[in-house]
């Protein structure tokens, strides 16, 4: 009798764990960034996406980006790579080797993009807010602190993406 109370009591402390928001480690943002590895929280709202979960990003300025968006259960629900000329993108069934099927889907140049995670163009990080209006969109920084976070807001919605930790060297 002990011992099932002892294993249930175990069981419930684990699964309440697994509910507790995850606290993001401190970053220190370079002024540009050349090279990042992420773990991040998705946060989408953009038509009729709606998806809020983890994340994968890596990024080699300008040449590279790879994003993997992960289902409920660690699958791939999304996985986007462009390199040095070639691009794919996986959503559920469909495939494209296109990248304007990107700015289609979100209404954002996938080099814009780029250049927003980067941090290319009028842009400071530090701690606050920092906003960069785009044709179609605005992207909101508040970078360094706690919230360690990237909007794209527009239109479509948002597309929120933030950082849980994070490396800026290979």
């Amino acid at each position: 009798m002990k011992k099932g109370l002892l294993v249930l009591c175990i069981i419930i402390l684990i699964s309440s764990c697994a509910f507790l928001p995850r606290r993001a480690a401190e970053i220190n943002w370079p002024e540009k960034i050349a090279y990042i590895e992420a773990l991040c929280e998705l946060d989408m709202a953009w038509k009729d996406m709606n998806y809020t979960g983890s994340m994968a990003l890596k990024l080699e300025y300008p040449e590279m980006i790879q994003i993997e968006v992960y289902g409920p259960f660690g699958d791939t629900a999304v996985y986007l790579k462009k390199d040095k000329g070639r691009f794919v993108l996986v959503a559920g069934d469909e495939t494209f080797s296109d990248e304007r099927a990107f700015q289609e889907k979100f209404n954002i140049r996938l080099a814009d993009f780029i250049d927003d995670i980067a941090g290319a163009g009028s842009r400071r990080i530090g701690v606050g807010e920092t906003t960069v209006q785009r044709d179609g969109y605005r992207v909101v920084y508040n970078l360094g602190g706690k919230e360690n976070r990237i909007c794209w807001e527009g239109e479509g919605g948002n597309i929120c993406i933030r950082f849980m930790e994070a490396r800026f060297n290979q």
